[in-house]
């Protein structure tokens, strides 16, 4: 089997049937689809099952779980079932091109990249709006590169765009690599580490995913599990720094960590959670800030003497604005 798309599945009746509408379609006998279900408590297995009794021609496969074991880990057991050559994350709520597995599948045999990474459109949820089209950083397209001096870990950090479904791996390439533990913010936790284990990769300058925007994701909510998103940016120092001694990646990535924690600190301060809850996340929130170890002055310094200067003097500007706003509250 040349490729396995691995789709975690939980919550997602509503979205799926445009999702196996576009697979029915699409699937060839080289790739296999393997769904796992994380105690959807919707009719979610229900459609997938009747989609492989409508296409018995097609290779799918059903995992379920006898209870919610979350993202992170339902991503490692699709990973673990998968016994494809690579491995295509994609979330259950987005959409794909029709012709998206096809163009992955001539990349791969023609020129076979331990990863292959491609851009994405950002639409929302109901409307349909287009939000942007993302293009990768990536000067060379259509063509096989070698990952040298750590090329992607770099891009994935410095571009931003760390995320899971825009990148086919060869499998081989990114097993045992990490212990998809974090309960959330897994892509930003994991995909630059599994990147920088690819020795060569090729940029498809395509928007084969469009990712949608729901008002009910993680990303747009406040509650423990947003703090992970701080945590997995610190995971990413801490192993810019020790494994790879990139210094301007760490100076970044805890640039990042702080922008992380004011926007959350804020967003805590004018959510309606009530006040054991609210308790509960900003102690969470401040015990994991605290493990950066360096202060906002020190990161300031670190990102200047990286030519970060601009980035330097953003954090100098909201770490005296927060000052000001706790100040105030307190009086």
């Amino acid at each position: 089997m040349q490729l396995s798309i691995l789709i975690p599945v939980y919550g997602v009746a509503r979205y799926l049937p445009v999702l196996l509408e576009i697979l029915s379609l699409s699937l060839p006998e080289q790739a296999e689809v393997i769904f796992f279900d994380d105690a959807s408590p919707d009719d979610s297995v229900r459609l997938i099952q009747q989609f492989q009794a409508a296409h018995a021609h097609l290779s799918v496969r059903l995992i379920r779980s006898p209870h919610n074991i979350g993202l992170t880990r339902a991503r490692a057991a699709l990973l673990d079932a998968s016994q494809a050559e690579y491995v295509w994350f994609v979330d259950s709520d987005d959409l794909i091109d029709g012709d998206a597995i096809s163009a992955i599948a001539t990349v791969l045999a023609e020129h076979q990249p331990d990863v292959l990474l491609f851009d994405y459109t950002v639409f929302y949820d109901g409307s349909g709006a287009v939000k942007k089209q993302e293009q990768l950083a990536i000067d060379t397209a259509n063509s096989l590169v070698g990952n040298h001096h750590h090329a992607l870990y770099q891009l994935a950090i410095m571009d931003g765009k760390h995320y899971f479904w825009n990148k086919v791996f060869r499998r081989r390439c990114i097993e045992g690599v990490v212990d998809f533990q974090i309960p959330a913010f897994e892509d930003i936790a994991y995909t630059p580490i599994l990147l920088d284990q690819c020795q060569s990769y090729y940029y498809l300058p395509r928007s084969l995913v469009h990712y949608r925007i729901r008002s009910d994701s993680i990303a747009q909510t406040v509650g423990l599990k947003q703090v992970y998103g701080l945590t997995a940016y610190l995971l990413q120092a801490d192993y810019a720094r020790k494994q790879l001694g990139a210094g301007r990646a760490y100076a970044y990535l805890l640039y990042k960590a702080c922008m992380y924690y004011y926007r959350m600190h804020s967003n805590l301060q004018r959510s309606d959670l009530s006040g054991a809850q609210y308790q509960q996340v900003l102690v969470f929130l401040q015990t994991e800030y605290a493990k950066k170890q360096l202060n906002e002055r020190q990161i300031c310094v670190l990102l200047w003497r990286q030519g970060l200067m601009a980035k330097a003097l953003k954090l100098v500007a909201k770490s005296l604005q927060m000052s000001i706003i706790d100040v105030f509250r307190r009086r």
